[in-house]
């Protein structure tokens, strides 16, 4: 099998920006405004208030509170298996119309503009476990658009970086989205949960101290993102003029997916392979919280603790993986970090003490974040210019299509072993299997370090 040509190297024509500094720093700080999300509303703080004050309220009794929060589970991840289902139908059919309509910056507004706006509608759900679902709805609902967002973003980074500095720029990105994290977690903490009610003086009655945190994070988004969303650079339509509808999108996709079959066979192999292992770098975080609070008894401040500190090393490690992805290459960058998680992931396996989960959880954090930028500096590698969004809703699709590996490997090994700690060997798999798939991917010169000049 042929390796692809030298695209890792290529520069478009109109790739530099005018104000180079602008750009950049708007595209880092996005990701420092959108991670709000990820962190305080769909892992470490709202969603456990929804799949467990809301959905046991009312409940009477130790196995009646259990069976109730087990249902606000099962509620809770149902909505987010729909939503998938709806990032995979429209990341690709987005993409495509950004890039033929040059519609790119729109709907990267839109998108995160209803991300804040959905989060700002959140403390509707109010303590009483009737408000179960609406509360797995708009988490769901706030997913889909923040992914889609994702896409759109994603596709900005060639457009503010060259081949020499994109390990750079990717990885100095994501270490702005965790140290964002780590400020809004802290600032959570302190302003709303510790200690019983923040320095706000919000109590819990009504579970308003958890209820009022989503005003407060839809204002960081909305801070974060503004910059990008009034400066991202102007991407132009590769078909302008031309009518579009979304059966002729959906018509367009499966052209370009037959077409790359014979012309970019390596592309999708990757988009595979990389679909695998960025599912169970996802189960990494997204399971923390669980495992922390069910394996460890972690309290709500514990687990935000444990997250800020997750962050901050998760941040440092991209910060510095970025560099080295611009010395080595991605490639290089994704193997190491996948075996680093590996090994930590089997020694919390195989040691049940907090300390060892404290110090092996946060080593995996250095290793899981430069494996997410060098992934996405190398589909800016293997993408032809002008398809980079294109791609990118194709990268989320193939993420989404097997975005239940992760979290059914974690379940499926629970229930096997009826612990919680042995969750850890089914992300554990997931992260092998995409590894394996990844490792043989003959990727030229797209995966090594690129050429200066």
């Amino acid at each position: 099998m042929a390796t692809i040509p030298d695209q890792g190297d290529r520069v478009a024509p109109d790739s530099a920006p005018r104000h180079p500094r602008r750009p950049v720093v708007s595209f880092a700080l996005w990701d420092g405004g959108m991670s709000a999300f990820s962190s305080v509303i769909l892992t470490f703080v709202f969603a456990t208030y929804v799949a467990s004050a809301v959905a046991s309220e009312g409940a009477v009794g130790e196995e009646a509170i259990k069976a109730a929060q087990d249902h606000g589970s099962q509620v809770l991840t149902t909505w987010q298996a729909v939503g998938a289902v709806a990032i995979a139908l429209l990341a690709p059919l987005l993409g495509n119309l950004a890039d033929r309509g040059g519609a790119r910056n729109a709907l990267l507004r839109i998108t995160t503009i209803a991300t804040v706006v959905v989060v700002a509608l959140m403390p509707v759900v109010a303590l009483d476990s009737d408000y179960l679902a609406l509360g797995a709805i708009l988490i769901a609902l706030a997913v889909v658009f923040s992914e889609l967002a994702g896409v759109f973003v994603n596709s900005v980074l060639p457009e503010v970086s060259t081949p020499q500095n994109r390990g750079k720029v990717s990885g100095t990105a994501w270490a702005v989205g965790y140290w964002g994290s780590i400020v809004c977690l802290g600032m959570v903490l302190v302003l709303f949960v510790m200690p019983g009610t923040g320095l706000l003086g919000i109590t819990g009655e009504g579970g308003w101290n958890y209820r009022a945190i989503p005003v407060f994070v839809a204002l960081w988004i909305l801070v974060g993102t503004l910059p990008l969303m009034l400066w991202a650079p102007k991407h132009p339509a590769s078909a302008p003029g031309e009518r579009w509808n979304p059966w002729q999108g959906y018509a367009s996709i499966i052209k370009r997916v037959i077409r790359a079959f014979r012309e970019e066979p390596i592309m999708l192999q990757y988009l595979v392979a990389s679909a695998i292992y960025r599912d169970g770098l996802g189960a990494v975080f997204s399971i923390a919280g669980v495992l922390a609070a069910n394996a460890y008894g972690f309290s709500t401040v514990e687990i935000i603790l444990f997250g800020i500190a997750a962050n901050l090393v998760a941040g440092i490690g991209v910060f510095l993986g970025g560099r080295v992805d611009d010395r080595v290459g991605p490639r290089p960058v994704i193997i190491v970090g996948c075996l680093g998680i590996i090994v930590l992931g089997l020694v919390v396996l195989a040691f049940g003490s907090a300390l060892v989960f404290w110090v092996a959880g946060l080593s995996i954090c250095l290793f899981v974040g430069p494996v997410q930028s060098a992934s996405r500096n190398l589909l800016t590698r293997l993408s032809q210019p002008g398809r980079e969004t294109e791609n990118f809703g194709l990268y989320a699709t193939t993420g989404r299509a097997l975005g239940f590996l992760g979290t059914a490997a974690f379940a499926a090994t629970v229930a096997l072993f009826q612990d919680t700690r042995t969750g850890i060997l089914g992300i554990v798999i997931v992260i092998t299997v995409g590894l394996v798939a990844f490792v043989p991917i003959r990727l030229g010169a797209a995966g090594k370090a690129p050429v200066a000049g």
